[in-house]
């Protein structure tokens, strides 16, 4: 049986994923009984297909784990992506269930701008506005570029900083941020003493880690 053993909630069929996005979309997923952390890579499949349910081109564009052990685990997970077709963007949480039963996984994709917001509700009334909005959401796609979906897991990421900096869960667990720098290298990252990178993708010869989600 997958970690998707229970839906509690899916997309509405009735949604055009080749048209942008016109209302906002959460949905939940229990990937666990009780309270339970996951490695990175352990998350990742799921999200993606989940994404990718609304749109081929989603892109995971940011990873952070907060709360991460020394064994590269964490109970508190954010992949954060952007659909280029739907003009919007997507949120997809790691945590406890309200009754803390479960562990699940909670999505929330909006559109750019977001209804009801100031910048959807003066750009009802101005053109300009509009296209500067449009404009300003080209531009995002073209600054911000996708994590490769094949990756450095984050366990080995915390050994490769525990090597650089032996302290660094001295004061309990750490947060990780996986994330494209100015210059084009995907990375993970450590703000501790120092900002340290460990490299995000997989080196080309490296084997990639098994699909858990199935």
């Amino acid at each position: 049986m997958g970690l998707f053993r229970k839906k509690l909630a899916e997309v509405s069929p009735e949604i055009d994923i080749t048209t942008p996005l016109s209302s906002v979309i959460a949905a939940v997923e229990v990937v666990a009984d009780g309270r339970r952390a996951f490695a990175a890579a352990e998350l990742a499949p799921l999200v993606v297909r989940s994404a990718r349910r609304l749109g081929d081109d989603a892109r995971v564009y940011l990873i952070i784990g907060d709360r991460v052990r020394p064994d590269g685990s964490a109970d508190d997970w954010q992949f954060h992506v952007l659909f280029p077709t739907l003009r919007a963007e997507g949120t997809w949480k790691l945590g406890p269930s309200e009754d803390g039963a479960s562990t699940i996984l909670s999505s929330r994709v909006a559109p750019f701008p977001e209804p009801g917001t100031t910048e959807y509700l003066m750009a009802q009334i101005s053109p300009q506005l509009k296209r500067d909005q449009h404009q300003a959401w080209d531009l995002r796609l073209t600054l911000i570029a996708p994590l490769p979906d094949q990756f450095v897991d984050s366990p080995s990421v915390v050994d490769a900083l525990v090597r650089n900096e032996p302290t660094a869960f001295a004061s309990g667990p750490i947060r990780l941020k996986a994330r494209t720098l100015p210059f084009g290298e995907a990375v993970w990252e450590w703000a501790g003493k120092e900002v340290l990178h460990v490299p995000f993708a997989l080196p080309d010869d490296a084997e990639a880690p098994a699909d858990s989600s199935s």
